[in-house]
């Protein structure tokens, strides 16, 4: 599986997914895509209202361009979606923004396409939540082979085998990440870019 050239889109530019975005619009075609107009106008204009970003480095991102229109994700082929999990009142989780940008990534979503959850979730939620989603609005299926889409998630089920990364530069906050692919070249593609 080569993903060396596969245009990414990262789905959600919170506190996680603009840095993200940032860091790699400095090496490659990235679409950093909210549903947020007023986040994605300020962020076109060179402002990060969260200060997670400098204007500098949002500069310095050439290949990084800026969307809240779903088609746009038609583009990509490797999709990230870092979008927040808030809890609700009885401290459980919502996972209402994380359905939604399921269904946006699968209706952009074709034969062989990555799809990525950075968002925190509890084991087992991406296979028992997001990839129905996915499947629904893609009319495609989870699959271990390029005929479906295939997928990666940070966290996982102990039953599934794991790579332990940790990331080193300081944008990712030298937080430890968990990565788990469901096809053996996926996994060792996530690791490898620890």
């Amino acid at each position: 599986m080569d993903l060396s050239n596969a245009r990414i889109a990262i789905v959600g530019l919170g506190y996680v997914g603009l840095p993200l975005a940032v860091e790699f619009g400095k090496q490659r075609p990235v679409l950093g895509f909210d549903i947020n107009t007023d986040r994605i106008a300020e962020l076109k204009a060179g402002r990060d209202s969260t200060l997670e970003v400098e204007p500098e480095q949002l500069r310095k991102a050439g290949q990084l361009v800026f969307s809240s229109n779903a088609a746009d994700l038609r583009a990509c082929q490797v999709f990230i979606v870092t979008v927040p999990t808030p809890v609700d009142k009885a401290n459980r989780p919502d996972l209402t923004p994380l359905v939604k940008a399921s269904q946006s990534v699968g209706a952009a979503l074709k034969p062989g396409d990555v799809v990525i959850y950075e968002s925190t979730v509890y084991p087992g939620a991406t296979e028992e939540i997001c990839v129905p989603e996915l499947e629904k609005s893609s009319g495609l299926w989870f699959s271990t082979s390029n005929s479906g889409f295939q997928g990666c998630m940070p966290k996982t089920s102990p039953s599934r085998p794991v790579n332990l990364c940790v990331h080193r530069p300081i944008w990712m906050r030298h937080e430890p990440r968990l990565h788990a692919g469901h096809q053996r070249a996926l996994r060792a593609h996530a690791h490898g870019t620890c």
